[in-house]
């Protein structure tokens, strides 16, 4: 009534067809009360007629007059409160906003029914109209809301799809060689999600229901998925290595599906409200999102109570499992094809239940997370710009510097649990593929070489020198033949300019390594193992005039690798398991990748193009030190290549990797 500055009844027009007899009755002497009644119908019997005539007259002038003036007192008497009173920096309480008056006292709130009796009324009906089941026991809300607004989204009842790129990580310009030599950069999408199912909402449910323990959290669960109804969650996944001489290019999107017979999810959010701000709401905006989300504070350093908005728990449960299918859109990588079949088998062996636990926790990590809180703040600032009744409506959006995306602890393990069993049992498929394959034929190539270079004959080396040919057979008879100790004089040669005491040949490497999201991974160390196990050694043995044939056998080959992992995770959780092993928190950890095989022959065709006249031009000194004869003979070399490689092993003695803090990640 506020709202109105004047009322008046203009015209009341009352017709009336007939009039029931008055009666009289209740006096103490009956001869009264029937002598009272009697005259009353008498008297009406003589005058109805023109009591319906008048009637309309008398509620036009009469009666119309005395509601004009009912109007004109009311306007003045019933005033709208102005909440001016309610002071600037308290928060609302949801217990006492919720739940009736009796109800939040016993919840621990104030019970005075400071934010009235609309709230707890629109609750109640909420639950009874919207919450309540029908005969298959799904709520009502799937058919009156959820279906309707999901229709009008995608065009299917109950699914949702959100088309476009959703995620998007791409490593360019690889600067290290060694990383080069397998991809010059990585990119990582998802795409094109689709939920479908979520008009299958049953009981049990919560919704904004206030905890009796804080005034500013709120329970939440909700129960989606039946046998027949499951809830579907699809999504692209897109992998792309690139570089033109990558062994590894590919491209590769693939979609991932998920499907879920029965999915519980609770959830209890933080929220805290300025009770003032929203007292004082016009009516005008209450369908602006923006607006009400504008009545939730940021937090800041100077904040001395939490405030704001975020995610407190959350928990998903699913009672029937998860089942995982995959399928290729687009794929470079032919056994991709067969990626169903690799996830079917996780699958019974229990590995997609481990790795569901392990999304959980990094998806509440991730929603609990300070990244996530930076989101949440920066769209409740941009809110206030956009609410035409905020003081900062319009205004500029400031340069406020939110904290970027960072990987957890369980982040990093959660991808190293899926991605080393994911690996083992591609490698083990494609091992399988090429099994049955035949060796190829060597390949035909052809070297490039200036004009006009006179290269060296491999088979006759009599035309750089007349010892040539001698000097290579003594140089292979020695790198072949067996010495005092043995040992091949391969392996002596290595011994004593390149091995280690243990026989390592120890390959230092400066990598500034791959730094993403707060996780950095850098190679340090590479370290070749077995090349003091020669067991035969027959190279540069010409089988053509620009071919050397090649042929070696090892005891043991193999390679280990020394990366330095680290996390920028502050978390309590990271701290203790870093103590626990020595380092202080966030100091980078060492993994080791050790790589061993068994009984190693390989054959090998090198095809080289060698400058004769740069060989007779290379000057006596330069080749009297040890350390510089290969290098100088290289520098003669226009062209090199290899036409053949063929590698066979007896066994793989040891695949390893160790040195995570996570003990169920070295596991």
């Amino acid at each position: 009534l506020s709202a109105v500055d004047d009322a008046e009844i203009t015209g009341l027009s009352v017709t009336v067809s007939d009039i029931v007899p008055p009666t009289l009755s209740g006096f103490i002497d009956d001869g009264i009360d029937h002598l009272i009644s009697t005259g009353a119908v008498s008297l009406f019997e003589m005058y109805e007629k023109v009591l319906i005539r008048a009637m309309p007259n008398f509620f036009q002038i009469y009666v119309r007059d005395m509601v004009n003036d009912f109007i004109d007192d009311a306007l003045d008497v019933y005033k709208c409160p102005s909440n001016d009173d309610v002071e600037l920096e308290t928060y609302i309480d949801f217990r006492d906003m919720f739940l009736p008056s009796a109800e939040a006292a016993l919840a621990g709130g104030s019970g005075d029914g400071r934010h009235g009796n609309v709230m707890p009324w629109v609750m109640d009906i909420i639950e009874d109209q919207l919450l309540s089941s029908n005969d298959e026991g799904l709520l009502v809300i799937n058919d009156m809301l959820i279906g309707p607004l999901t229709k009008s989204q995608s065009g299917v009842e109950g699914a949702l799809k959100l088309n476009g790129t959703l995620l998007d990580l791409n490593k360019e310009e690889v600067t290290l060689d060694i990383w080069k030599a397998f991809a010059d950069n990585l990119r990582l999408t998802l795409s094109d999600l689709s939920i479908s199912g979520l008009d299958t909402l049953r009981s049990p449910v919560k919704l904004l229901e206030p905890r009796s323990s804080s005034a500013h959290l709120l329970e939440n669960q909700l129960s989606l998925g039946t046998i027949d109804r499951p809830l579907d969650v699809s999504v692209q996944f897109g992998i792309q290595v690139g570089g033109a001489t990558s062994p590894l290019a590919s491209d590769n999107i693939m979609d991932l599906q998920l499907t879920m017979p029965s999915m519980e999810i609770l959830a209890v959010l933080f929220a805290t409200v300025h009770e003032s701000r929203l007292m004082k709401f016009p009516l005008k905006d209450a369908l602006n999102y923006s607006c009400w989300l504008s009545k939730i504070p940021v937090s800041t350093e100077s904040s001395t109570i939490d405030v704001g908005l975020a995610m407190h728990y959350l928990d998903v449960l699913f009672d029937e499992g998860v089942m995982a299918k995959t399928k290729c859109v687009t794929c470079s990588n032919s056994w991709l094809e067969d990626l169903n079949s690799i996830v079917e088998f996780l699958d019974e062996n229990k590995f997609i239940s481990g790795l569901k636990s392990k999304a959980l926790a990094i998806a509440s990590d991730l929603l609990q997370g300070d990244w996530m809180q930076g989101v949440v703040d920066k769209q409740i600032t941009s809110a206030s710009q956009r609410c035409p009744h905020d003081s900062a409506f319009g205004s500029v959006v400031s340069d406020q510097t939110y904290p970027k995306f960072k990987g957890t602890r369980d982040l990093v393990d959660g991808i190293l649990y899926a991605g080393f069993p994911l690996v083992q049992v591609i490698a083990v498929i494609i091992a399988q593929k090429h099994s049955s394959l035949e060796i190829a034929p060597p390949v035909d190539m052809e070297l490039e070489v200036p004009d006009g270079v006179n290269l060296i004959d491999l088979t006759d080396m009599s035309s750089v020198a007349g010892w040539a040919d001698m000097a290579l057979e003594e140089v292979r008879n020695y790198l072949g033949g067996t010495t005092e100790s043995s040992d091949l004089g391969i392996t002596i040669m290595l011994q004593s300019f390149a091995l280690d005491g243990n026989g390592l040949l120890n390959i230092p490497i400066e990598d500034e390594g791959f730094d993403a999201g707060g996780v950095k991974l850098s190679l340090f160390g590479v370290t070749m193992v077995g090349l003091d196990s020669f067991t035969f050694f027959d190279v540069l043995k010409a089988s053509g005039p620009n071919t050397f044939g090649n042929s070696v056998k090892l005891e043991t080959l193999g390679v280990t690798l020394k990366m330095g992992l680290s996390v920028e995770d502050d978390s309590s959780e990271q701290e203790r398991m870093l103590s626990e092993q020595g380092p202080a928190a966030n100091e980078m950890e060492t993994i080791t990748v050790s790589f061993i095989l068994k009984n190693v022959a390989i054959d090998a065709s090198l095809l080289m193009a060698m400058d004769q006249d740069l060989m007779g031009e290379l000057k006596l000194g330069s080749i009297l030190d040890t350390n510089h004869i290969f290098s100088c003979l290289l520098s003669t070399v226009h062209s090199v290549g290899l036409s053949e490689f063929v590698m066979e092993i007896g066994d793989i003695e040891e695949f390893s990797i160790s040195g995570f803090i996570s003990e169920d990640t070295n596991k």
